[in-house]
């Protein structure tokens, strides 16, 4: 029995198509081990940045006895006349006064908020400040709702110094 030969074309072409192969399966494969290193890489940047961004971003709850200096202060602002403070919410990186307000305030945005900066916020060397260290004080004023309520950022002095 003999074998059929092949001709040096056909032996040629068969190894052409091997040498194809194996470069696509090592391309292939080299490009997979940049994209996982890359993946890996993108991974443990984003985990470094949200630990330092969270670590940089937290800070100590406000103790009780500034909680209750806090909510003095604002209770006293709106003891008398129709606005009435309806309550105050510490969170770990802000205050929140909700105030109740007897009818919305034909203000909107900026006029609003420079408003609520000049009239209702606690003057730059209020003491309360001091209270309040770097958290930001919001003040909402509402008429039914809280959610619905018209809310504006006081400027704490505390974090203006230090950006």
């Amino acid at each position: 029995m003999s074998q059929p030969t092949l001709k040096h074309g056909d032996w040629a072409k068969i190894i052409e198509s091997r040498q194809k192969q194996n470069n696509s399966k090592a391309a292939k494969s080299a490009s997979l081990k940049y994209i996982s290193f890359g993946a890996i890489l993108l991974t443990l940047m984003a985990i470094f940045y949200w630990t330092n961004l969270s670590a940089s971003q937290s800070q100590p709850p406000l103790s009780e006895e500034s909680q209750t200096r806090v909510v003095r202060y604002f209770s006293k602002q709106f003891m008398m006349g129709t606005w009435q403070l309806d309550e105050v919410k510490f969170s770990e990186y802000d205050v929140v006064t909700n105030i109740r307000v007897p009818k919305k305030l034909n203000m909107e945005g900026e006029v609003l908020s420079n408003y609520v900066k000049h009239s209702l916020c606690p003057p730059a060397s209020s003491l309360i400040w001091k209270d309040i260290k770097t958290h930001t004080l919001t003040m909402n004023l509402f008429v039914s709702l809280q959610r619905k309520g018209q809310k504006a950022q006081c400027a704490n002095p505390n974090t203006q110094r230090n950006s």
